[in-house]
């Protein structure tokens, strides 16, 4: 029985975890359920899971948690903060914490579980290279473990020997016979896009009203999701430029590969269900049986593999590198990209000119190296309010 804590429940990833938990009750107690806003959705999952705790980020969010749950027959303690959240994370009597929250507050909260000795996944790819930038000296001092839940990384894990598993930012990928990995991406909805065409593209238009999270659709569609996620593999594998590698598999079946040095190559291959990533990361070295159907492979007409064009995906050129310079260049990009992203959602920027405003706040922006959370999260505020301020007052785009 593993007891579990989850920051951020009542978010997409999060419902997602609790459906595996539930169809797995006898491999998983939920301990605590951190959320930020949702609160008629936490009284339902509180009912339905019974936690020890439930926090809310806000007060007046928790006085409601708790009246919802008054005569209900569920014991559940409610609190409210951040303070409690780095309390519950740093409980005795929790072996995983799993963290959906993508803002880089965060950190702090994955600091403490590191403390207390945690296994931690993340499923935000910039926390999981900050984490391994800044605390990786903390993961060993307390013997915790940090793994990732996204498509890519979570595939690369399962497939590489116990050294590096155990040994994740300080491995050597050569000595352990990897001759490379290969990353994979969609190359997303303007693939076969004509590049002369793509300031024409209206957002809006390719974009669902339903669409959850829409900042990743476009982080897809640039292939910034997969510059971060090779950025990423830097860190989480202490790997070389030469042994990363990026192909587009436009049917999202191959979730990873890794190259040995024999020229084999092992692939993993599944449906790009997120439901299969929790469940196998949160079951290693374990596996258990899913609802989750398995590969038909007559289904599958073809695979087609193509090399991204740099031309037409700007941003993903810009991503590997700034991956071969300093580690702030890195929070510089990020921030400048989420702030681009949201301004092009806003109809203030065309999709083109994402790439044109990261680009020119690299050009603008450099910092030293940080040393701590608190530098990470200075450098990040700073960069998200400078990207603005030139937005309004001098980027003119194309």
């Amino acid at each position: 029985m593993k007891y579990i804590t989850i920051l951020g429940s009542t978010g997409y990833i999060g419902r997602h975890i609790l459906s595996v938990m539930l169809t797995n009750p006898n491999f998983f107690k939920i301990k605590a359920l951190v959320a930020m806003h949702n609160v008629e959705l936490m009284t339902k999952q509180c009912i339905l899971f019974n936690p020890d705790y439930a926090v809310m980020y806000k007060k007046n969010n928790a006085m409601l948690l708790q009246h919802n749950l008054y005569n209900t027959g569920v014991k559940t303690k409610v609190l409210f903060g951040k303070r409690k959240i780095e309390e519950i994370v740093a409980l005795d009597d929790v072996d995983q914490v799993i963290i959906t929250f993508k803002n880089f507050i965060s950190l702090l909260y994955i600091l403490k579980a590191i403390q207390s000795g945690k296994i931690i996944f993340l499923t935000s790819i910039e926390l999981l290279v900050i984490t391994y930038v800044i605390l990786i000296k903390q993961i060993y001092k307390f013997k915790s473990k940090i793994l990732p839940i996204n498509k890519n990384h979570s595939a690369i894990f399962e497939m590489m020997p116990n050294y590096i598993q155990n040994r994740l930012g300080l491995c050597d990928l050569y000595k352990s016979d990897v001759y490379s990995v290969i990353l994979t991406g969609s190359g997303g909805p303007f693939l076969y896009l004509p590049i002369e065409k793509f300031k024409y593209i209206n957002i809006k238009s390719c974009i669902s009203s339903n669409v959850i999270d829409k900042k990743n659709i476009i982080n897809t569609a640039t292939m910034m999701l997969q510059g971060l996620e090779y950025i990423a593999t830097k860190y989480l594998l202490n790997a070389q430029h030469k042994q990363i590698e990026i192909i587009i598999n436009p049917e999202s079946v191959i979730a990873a590969m890794v190259r040995f040095k024999d020229s084999s190559i092992n692939i993993k291959i599944n449906y790009p269900d997120i439901q299969t990533i929790i469940t196998n990361m949160i079951m290693w070295p374990y596996k258990i049986s899913t609802n989750i159907k398995h590969i038909n492979f007559y289904d599958i007409q073809s695979l087609t593999f193509l090399k991204p064009d740099f031309i037409k995906y700007p941003c993903l050129k810009l991503a590997i590198e700034t991956c071969h310079t300093e580690f702030s260049t890195f929070l510089v990009l990020n921030a400048a990209n989420d702030i681009a992203v949201e301004l092009c959602l806003k109809n203030k920027i065309s999709f083109t000119d994402i790439a044109i405003l990261n680009t020119t706040i690299l050009n603008k922006l450099s910092f030293n190296n940080p040393n701590c959370i608190q530098e990470v999260l200075w450098i990040d505020n700073y960069v998200r309010k400078y990207t603005h301020y030139f937005v309004k007052k001098k980027f003119h785009g194309i």
